[in-house]
């Protein structure tokens, strides 16, 4: 369950919900060698790694990360989601806030339905003035903590640790601008951002568990298992991992420019980008490449 269910975002700080951020035939099938949430591009023209980040863990999950190591000598080009030497949180947070609340007038019980604005009042614990004019999107942006998100850090994550290490030695890249990040939130119709919402409040209420079931399944190298655990449920609500593929998909060809180019590279991203059959590993699939996972 959320440890508070709205709670108001504090010192200009984004909280994405699982931000842990989080696989058809092209299903990446869990071996019984173990593996890493690490793959290599076999037929690019120089080396290309793929790494499937936890944006956040514990202390106790963070020594395997040695098993990166390799990988990361051998890269000089270091690709995040958004490059982490322009990715200034403070611009961010002016994109997006303007477009967090409704029309002067318009409220957000007259732009879901019945059934989401009654689940919103019974879960919530501040006032309805607080949020009765924020998006959906935003709310659940903005607004949404789940539980054993305190207990992780993001500063033991996998992103930090190649930073870290690649830093004074390699260019550094993005996969999408601060812009491209912040229109996949607020150019979300009516529908889309109440079922981002509504997906984002099932995984707060599967919470501490998820949180402890997904490092788990990225321990373990398991694509299908972290697929499993975060895509849609029958008939249930998707637009979170809805938005999770359609920037997976921004993000393929531009993957493959980069693969083209011939530098030593390793490209790191949320985990959940790399699992379901509209995955990054998919998609590289389906364009030809050979992905052998380490």
């Amino acid at each position: 369950m959320y440890s508070s269910f709205l709670r108001a975002a504090k010192n200009g700080r984004i909280i994405l919900l699982c931000t842990v951020s989080v696989l058809a035939g092209d299903f990446c099938v869990a071996r019984n060698t173990p593996t890493h949430f690490l793959w290599r591009v076999v037929n690019a023209p120089a080396s290309f790694y793929l790494v499937g980040s936890m944006h956040a863990l514990h202390e106790f999950d963070y020594s395997p990360l040695a098993e990166f190591d390799k990988a990361i000598n051998e890269s000089t080009k270091f690709i995040f989601e958004r490059d982490p030497t322009a990715n200034d949180q403070t611009l961010l947070w002016r994109k997006l806030l303007p477009q967090t609340s409704y029309p002067r007038g318009v409220t957000i019980q007259q732009r879901v339905n019945l059934t989401t604005f009654a689940l919103l009042k019974r879960i919530s614990h501040i006032p309805l003035s607080a949020y009765e004019t924020q998006k959906p999107w935003a709310i659940a942006v903005f607004n949404l903590k789940a539980q054993g998100m305190e207990t992780v850090n993001s500063r033991l994550s996998v992103d930090h640790y190649v930073y870290e290490r690649a830093r004074h030695r390699g260019e550094m890249g993005g996969l999408e601008t601060i812009d491209e990040f912040a229109r996949s939130l607020y150019e979300m119709n009516d529908r889309e951002s109440e079922s981002y919402l509504l997906q984002a409040i099932e995984y707060g209420q599967r919470s501490p568990e998820l949180l402890n079931e997904t490092i788990a399944a990225w321990k373990s190298g398991s694509t299908e298992r972290i697929y499993r655990l975060y895509s849609p449920r029958r008939n249930g609500p998707g637009g979170y991992w809805r938005w999770i593929e359609k920037r997976s998909s921004l993000w393929a060809p531009r993957l493959e420019d980069a693969i083209k180019l011939g530098k030593p590279t390793m490209v790191i991203v949320g985990a959940l980008h790399l699992c379901g059959p509209r995955g990054v590993i998919a998609q590289l699939r389906k364009r030809g490449y050979k992905l052998e996972q380490l």
